[in-house]
């Protein structure tokens, strides 16, 4: 039998199968062919040889792993090129042996895991396992197995894909999303797939509990959702990206301020792969930013604020000196008669007090914003201190036609400790305030106790008021309530900030409480806590001026004016003054009194001087076991405390600054010389 390619009549080629066999026929040997049309198993066959052709070339040059093993055995009879690139064995060492015997599980778990899938289902699908190359090499794969039988057998074929680098690309992916310090989430059909454990975090959920959850947990409210979803969800519908910042909510219902970027995953497809959310909690960032936009707008009001202030101090200093110097040349004059030349030295008076107060308020304040001044804790008769305020202040209230009143409720203690003079300066400065700024009706001083060793002052007025945005500014530095170049009433604008300073120095505080065209009240709680008589301790009273009479002081000082004004002073309560102008004639002076048996009782020592100063001239002094007892006060110009600090440091018994206050330079010296004269008694 032989096949032959045979044309049929119609041109159509076909294949037949010939056999032949030799007969007798009527006219001798014959021989009979049978022709039989082959051509449809023919083509069966050859397209069979072509799908083998074409299988082993898709499974010699499939990037996979592709083997075939016997089920029974689990020995691989067939493994392609891939297996052999891949794991490192040839044919020759993998066929006819076991994966086992090769040692190609990284964990026979895997191994188990896939025998239980195909006993159960016939085949698996991207099954996630590690083989050992022949080199050790740890190899991830996902693995799809299928079960077959063929001639009676049970076979297995496996395929086996190489994803080692998208394992190691996830790995990345989770280590980033894992330590990322701002959050991701992954939203798909409006419920979490993904959020990383900074996402977590933020919004207080605990981990993998939002996953599965619907994207309103994150939310406010219902309306805060919807509203969001109106914003955001139109973009993100066009493939759009998106960043916003937006109140959200933590799981305890907290909220605070978020800056979101979104995208969906697939732009092409917004609604198939999700959207990506990213989320950073810039709450602190903002009030950061807030605060600092706060203070340099602080800072610029500040400045602005000096900028007036000393434009204002300009022309407050300038208005007294020009006074000075003018009403000074005019009682020169020869032709002036008594009573005019009284008049003018009354204003001189006037004016010289007015520049000291506005010096004073800038020295305070400059000691306050160092931090160099002290508050003095001592006992003081405080309705006497209110008394003497009311007396001071009655009659600049009579000469503006006002009425002065001082109201002190049941109860208020007699004598307190704490620091008189700083209590007046507060009090002093709102009694001034308030007679400047009404014109008419009354001004009311008050005092009561507030609970405690606490007693509250208000000074109530009937003036012009002040609005609320003025209030609060008062008592900053260099404010007015109008600080224009052409306002009505004059000032520096340091008074109420340094009567805020103060009362904070003291434990205390103050306010204002006003309504424009109704008057005000300013107020001072102060803690002053109740004394006795014996902590009073107070020494003979300043009219009783016998105590100075006959007292021998040397003054030493190197300003002729100042020399004058202390001795002129001194001589009017019975003084014996001389005189020095520098430390080195104060030293002699004293040692020569010494000589003379005619010691002085106590030295008023300037402080800064030519040829010898008198923290030199006082250290001199010292030294000599016949004047290391002697008083010496400082009398100088230099207010700092850590002036008055270095001047008991090299031995001076008290502190005075100038311009020199009679009250204080008397009872300072009263007070040394009681101490001398009970020295001597007790000696």
């Amino acid at each position: 039998m032989q096949e032959f390619l045979m044309r049929t009549l119609q041109g159509r080629r076909i294949v037949v199968r010939a056999t032949g066999v030799r007969v007798e026929a009527d006219g001798g040997p014959a021989n009979l062919s049978i022709f039989s049309d082959d051509t449809e198993r023919h083509s069966a066959e050859e397209a069979v040889r072509r799908s083998e052709a074409l299988l082993s070339h898709l499974v010699a040059t499939s990037p996979d792993l592709i083997a075939l093993t016997e089920m029974s055995t689990g020995r691989f009879m067939m493994i392609n090129d891939a297996f052999t690139r891949v794991l490192g064995y040839t044919r020759d060492e993998a066929i006819g042996r076991t994966s086992a015997e090769l040692g190609t599980w990284n964990d026979m778990t895997d191994r188990r895991r896939l025998v239980d899938a195909i006993e159960a289902d016939g085949r698996v699908s991207n099954l996630p396992v590690v083989f050992v190359a022949k080199g050790g090499a740890r190899v991830s794969m996902l693995m799809s197995a299928a079960r077959f039988s063929m001639g009676g057998r049970d076979y297995l074929v496996i395929n086996s894909r190489d994803v080692t680098e998208s394992e190691r690309t996830r790995l990345v992916h989770e280590a980033i999303l894992r330590n990322a310090s701002i959050g991701i989430g992954l939203t798909r059909g409006r419920r979490f797939l993904l959020a990383n454990p900074r996402f977590e975090q933020m919004f207080g959920w605990d981990a993998g509990e939002l996953l599965g959850k619907s994207g309103r947990v994150v939310w406010p409210s219902d309306e805060a959702y919807s509203n969001a979803d109106g914003v955001v969800g139109p973009p993100l519908a066009r493939g759009e990206q998106i960043e916003i910042e937006m109140m959200m909510a933590r799981r305890d219902g907290s909220t605070f301020l978020c800056r979101i970027l979104a995208k969906a995953v697939d732009p092409a497809h917004p609604s198939q792969g999700g959207t990506i959310w990213i989320a950073e909690d810039v709450t602190e960032r903002r009030q950061i930013e807030q605060a600092l936009a706060k203070a340099r707008d602080e800072a610029e009001a500040a400045s602005r604020a000096k900028s007036a202030f000393l434009a204002n101090t300009s022309h407050e200093i300038r208005t007294p000196l020009n006074g000075l110097l003018g009403l000074a040349r005019m009682a020169r004059q020869p032709e002036v008669d008594d009573t005019h030349r009284r008049r003018y030295l009354e204003q001189i008076s006037d004016s010289a007090e007015t520049l000291s107060g506005i010096i004073s308020d800038i020295l305070d304040l400059s000691k306050i914003e160092a931090g160099k001044l002290s508050i003095e804790a001592v006992a003081f008769r405080l309705p006497e201190l209110l008394r003497a305020l009311h007396h001071a202040y009655g009659t600049l209230a009579e000469a503006r036609g006002l009425a002065l009143r001082l109201e002190c409720t049941p109860g208020l203690p007699e004598i307190v400790r704490g620091d008189p003079l700083r209590v007046r300066q507060i009090l002093s400065n709102y009694l001034t305030n308030a007679l400047k700024f009404t014109a008419r009706g009354e001004v009311r001083l008050t005092a009561r106790c507030a609970g405690g060793d606490v007693v509250r002052f208000e000074v109530h007025d009937t003036g012009t008021g002040i609005d609320e945005a003025t209030q609060q500014r008062l008592f900053k530095p260099f404010t007015q309530a109008d600080d224009s170049t052409t306002r009505r009433y004059g000032g520096t604008g340091l008074g109420l900030s340094i009567c805020h300073e103060l009362a904070t120095l003291m434990q205390g505080s103050v306010g204002v409480q006003s309504t424009p065209g109704c008057g005000s009240l300013f107020w001072t709680e102060l803690p002053l806590p109740a004394a006795s008589a014996e902590q009073l301790g107070e020494t003979a009273s300043l009219d009783e001026q016998s105590a100075l009479q006959g007292a021998r002081v040397l003054m030493v000082e190197d300003n002729p004016v100042n020399m004058m004004i202390g001795v002129a002073l001194l001589e009017q309560w019975g003084v014996h003054v001389e005189q020095a102008s520098d430390g080195e004639e104060a030293v002699a002076a004293v040692e020569a009194a010494l000589r003379h048996r005619r010691p002085f009782d106590v030295v008023l020592m300037d402080v800064q001087m030519p040829v010898m100063s008198g923290h030199e001239a006082t250290r001199r002094l010292r030294e000599n076991p016949q004047t290391r007892a002697l008083p010496i006060i400082a009398l100088t110009a230099a207010a700092l405390v850590s002036e008055r600090d270095q001047a008991l440091a090299v031995g001076m018994s008290d502190f005075l600054t100038k311009p020199i206050d009679a009250r204080r330079l008397q009872s300072t010296l009263l007070r040394a010389l009681t101490a001398r004269r009970a020295d001597a008694v007790n000696s």
